[in-house]
């Protein structure tokens, strides 16, 4: 019995003592295979770990490379080093110790790429941050910059992200995965120079860029991989169950038990199955996961590896200087322990192959070839007509998507669903003509809606949003932001499930909102309803776009500056832009009147979806340098929601985030739950603003906001719309109207109960002062020169109503 259970553990330690030196093929073929001979767009060398060689000369690696593109034409072509440039701990002070063999080290990198006539770039490891983190890593980009030239060190300063347009055809991406791993305790500073400064914003700002280079082969950098077949992944060598340190002595078991800890403990950072490192790469494969033609090149593993998932595709090329041990895994296609670079090719076609190169007598070696992208099909539009109809008629859903038994009904509610199957006349467009001409840039998308960026012959840009949601899409981006499950769900009946509690939103209610805010003197949008079919000058988006209806309208930026509906503003920014020129300077300034107004807008209309992204803010200079912004709200689809029915009643009383589900009534009752997306914002925003100034917008809106003006905007809707359920919104949207003095008071004390106020990121004066029994003011104050400059924040609170004062200077 005792020798099985040994048996036992001595099987599942050997499971993970697989991994070898030698070159380990899945498909022998690829050992020959030959690059095709057709045009070639950019080839990327890719070389990582690199950062240790013998004084004075190149390690084997290096000097293998250096003679690969001794004789070839690099012009247009990258090399870049994977991370690890300098062992062991980066680059020291001058005069410190470790400084020449740092020096030596980069000295060698540099010199390998010395007559390379394309671009060259070095990214971060781990142990480029180990000399006084932030410190050493801008010593390494200024001493490589020094070398090399500007921008050859990225992401620079520290920060995480960098995208860089290689050509028309393909895009580089490079990121720092230490900075995410990196404990920010140690490095308190470390995005004081960085426009990300939260690993959240990080993952939203990469998702934007990989939107942005849709249609392109999207190399993807960085120097932690993320599918490893190496030590770091958890596969050693047989050897390390008996010597577990660097030290020759042999401890058969305990060896193997240190093994196997950390190979599925994940104690040490470094290592693919550590918490953070898995939550990064996680992270990062669900926002890939549905990107085409991307492959991730890393360094990391001192060894020479290609991977394919079903959609991932991995280089692992971290031999620059050292060795280890790797393995082919369940998902190898190719692995090798011993120094050498890995060759990317993409061709003109938009297909793309890797090729690997170990080191032999300081000469490269082929040992593996493989396409990795096929050549880019382009979607077949002969056959679509060129003549269209100049309307249809047509409904969001089908009848029989709507048709819901009583007991449906009575649980899930009415909604708005009979409206969604309903058939309206919808004007037929094509892309080729409408606004004169319309390219489309790329694919969009937000929590719900399958959308295209598009751009007007003079640059401008507009959103075309369909107006049936993806239930599939809902679930990636908001409950499953670490797995990619779109392809799990569709056509399940948890989809048609979602897509039915769609339905609590009035599907053609935005199109009331323009006359609703010329009335209130507040920006918009104009959305135009259009059937969009498919069509040549769609092209290739066909596959997915076309034959529905669609919301058409403008995108608020800067090519908007002269439009009225936007104020005829200087600029316009974004929420995450303005809020950072707020803590940089104090000239930049907020119009609180206008945003208390919108804000109570939002309140009248029940718009209760007002995140950051829902906004854009026109910005005006002023004569004395000042720049003060005004809120444009967009994205109106959940205006006047009904989210009824008996199941949500009960939701409602057992969690408390279920009750910003709100059904559109006259009274605004829970006022707290309807502004939980908006309530950061408007702690962040709204610093001076006093309840007599609420209370002044909320009759502004009373006032403004007459039957008529109602009754013009509800005019807009599809004629086939206009029905009881169109009249009982406008009823409550008069009653609404009349309780909103109310409605203005209840939040401005809710909002007052927790208050935030904030200075600059430069030198602010803070004074709290008692000003009786029951009050406190606060003021803040900019210093300049040594004295007590600009007032930004001066406001008295009375502790009947404010419990907390968070103050930020």
């Amino acid at each position: 019995m005792k020798l099985f259970k040994y048996l036992v553990i001595a099987s599942c330690f050997t499971v993970t003592s697989c991994a070898t030196f030698k070159a380990q093929y899945l498909n022998e073929a690829d050992k020959t295979n030959q690059l095709p001979n057709k045009e070639i767009n950019t080839t990327f060398y890719l070389i990582g770990d690199a950062g240790l060689s013998p004084q004075g000369e190149m390690s084997n690696a290096l000097t293998a490379f250096n003679n690969h593109i001794a004789n070839k034409n690099t012009e247009g072509d990258y090399t870049i080093f994977l991370g690890d440039n300098i062992y062991p701990d980066g680059l020291p002070e001058k005069d410190a110790k470790g400084r020449a063999q740092a020096e030596n080290a980069l000295d060698a990198q540099i010199n390998s790429v010395k007559n390379f006539k394309g671009e060259v770039l070095f990214i971060p490891g781990n142990h480029d941050w180990y000399s006084n983190g932030l410190k050493g890593l801008k010593r390494q980009e200024k001493y490589i910059e020094d070398a090399l030239g500007k921008n050859t060190f990225q992401p620079e300063n520290g920060c995480p992200l960098e995208s860089i347009d290689v050509n028309e055809s393909i895009q580089l991406i490079a990121i720092d995965s230490q900075w995410y791993l990196e404990n920010w305790n140690h490095n308190p500073t470390i995005n004081d120079e960085c426009e990300i400064k939260t690993r959240e914003r990080f993952f939203e700002e990469l998702e934007g860029e990989l939107k942005k280079a849709q249609g392109k082969t999207i190399v993807f950098a960085m120097h932690h991989p993320m599918y490893t077949n190496g030590v770091h992944g958890g596969q050693y060598a047989i050897s390390k169950h008996l010597f577990p340190s660097q030290k020759k002595i042999p401890v058969p078991f305990l060896a193997s038990l240190a093994t196997q800890i950390r190979t599925q403990g994940g104690v040490s950072i470094q290592d693919r199955y550590n918490e953070r490192y898995n939550n990064l790469m996680k992270r990062i494969e669900t926002i890939a996961y549905d990107t085409k033609n991307l492959v991730f090149v890393s360094g990391h593993e001192h060894t020479l590896q290609y991977i394919e998932t079903e959609r991932i595709k991995q280089i692992v090329s971290g031999s620059g200087a050292k060795e280890s041990y790797a393995t082919l895994g369940n998902n190898g296609l190719f692995s090798y322990g011993k120094q050498g670079f890995a060759e990317l090719t993409v061709f003109k076609d938009g297909s793309s192959w890797v090729t690997i190169y170990g080191e032999e007598n300081g000469e490269p070696k082929q040992l593996f070839s493989k396409m990795i992208f096929e050549p880019l099909e382009n979607y077949d539009v002969s056959d679509l007509p060129n003549t269209f109809p100049q309307e249809v008629t047509t409904s969001v859903y089908s009848k029989d998507e709507t048709d819901k038994s009583e007991f449906f009904e009575a649980i899930w509610g009415e909604r708005y669903r009979e409206l969604y199957s309903t058939d309206i006349t919808a004007k037929v467009a094509t892309l080729d003509t409408l606004y004169g001409g319309l390219e489309v840039v790329r694919a969009g998308g937000g929590h719900q809606t399958k959308s295209l960026r598009l751009k007007t012959k003079d640059g401008r840009e507009l959103n075309m949003r369909a107006l049936r949601k993806s239930a599939t899409q809902y679930l990636q981006k908001v409950l499953f932001k670490d797995k990619y499950i779109e392809d799990e769900f569709e056509k399940t009946a948890i989809e048609r499930l979602i897509q039915d509690f769609y339905t609590a939103a009035h599907p053609y209610a935005f199109m009331v909102v323009p006359d609703l805010s010329d009335a209130a003197k507040i920006y918009h949008t104009n959305p135009k309803i259009y059937y969009i079919p498919k069509h040549k000058h769609l092209g290739k988006f066909n596959k997915d776009y076309g034959n529905e209806l669609y919301m058409i309208e403008e995108r608020p930026e800067d090519n908007y500056t002269d439009d009225r509906n936007f104020g005829y503003a200087d600029d316009i920014e974004s929420t995450h832009d303005i809020i950072e020129k707020i803590r940089k300077d104090e000239k930049y300034k907020i119009d609180e009147n206008a945003y208390v107004r919108a804000r109570l807008f939002d309140m009248l209309i029940g718009d209760w979806d007002r995140h950051q992204d829902q906004w854009r803010w026109a910005q005006f200079n002023q004569e004395n340098g000042d720049k003060w912004y005004r809120p444009i709200p967009r994205d109106r689809d959940q205006v006047f929601s009904n989210f009824d029915g008996a199941l949500l009643d009960i939701m409602k009383v057992i969690s408390g985030s279920t009750k910003q589900l709100q059904v559109y009534d006259e009274k605004l009752e829970d006022i707290e739950w309807m502004n939980a997306a908006g309530v950061k914002l408007d702690r962040v925003l709204v610093q001076q603003a006093t309840k007599d100034k609420w209370l002044e917008h909320a009759k502004f809106l009373q006032e403004n906001v007459t039957d008529e003006v109602i009754e013009k905007a509800f005019s807009k809707v599809p004629e086939e719309v206009q029905d009881e359920t169109l009249a009982d919104i406008k009823a409550k949207l008069k009653g609404r109207r009349s309780n909103l003095l109310d409605i203005a008071e209840r939040y401005y004390n809710f909002l007052n109960e927790l208050v935030v106020l904030t200075g600059t990121d430069k030198d602010d004066y803070i004074e709290v002062t008692r000003t009786g029994d029951d009050e406190t003011n606060v003021k803040i104050s900019r210093i300049i020169d040594g004295e007590k400059a600009e007032v930004i924040v001066d406001k008295t609170f009375n502790k009947d109503l404010t419990k907390e004062i968070w103050i930020y200077g």
